[in-house]
């Protein structure tokens, strides 16, 4: 197999595994808010997730912002 057609495949591989997650949350997201959780919940746990992860520095202050503009909002 050449590069182009690895690469064709590896970009496939990465379009299934965004609609998987989407479906995911696309189901999760109502277990959540009957349970009592809101979105603001789930940016939280997702700052504290990333947090520990030390990489994503700079996604944790993105999430962190999301999650103070919402709760601005309400």
């Amino acid at each position: 197999m050449d590069l182009e057609s690895l690469a064709g495949i590896r970009h496939g591989l990465e379009d299934c595994r965004r609609e998987g997650l989407t479906k995911f949350v696309n189901e999760f997201m109502p277990v959540l808010f009957s349970q009592g959780y809101t979105f603001e919940d789930l940016l939280s746990a997702l700052a504290n997730w990333a947090n520990e992860q030390p990489r994503l520095e700079e996604v944790v202050r993105h999430l962190e912002k999301a999650t103070n503009e919402i709760h601005s909002t309400n």
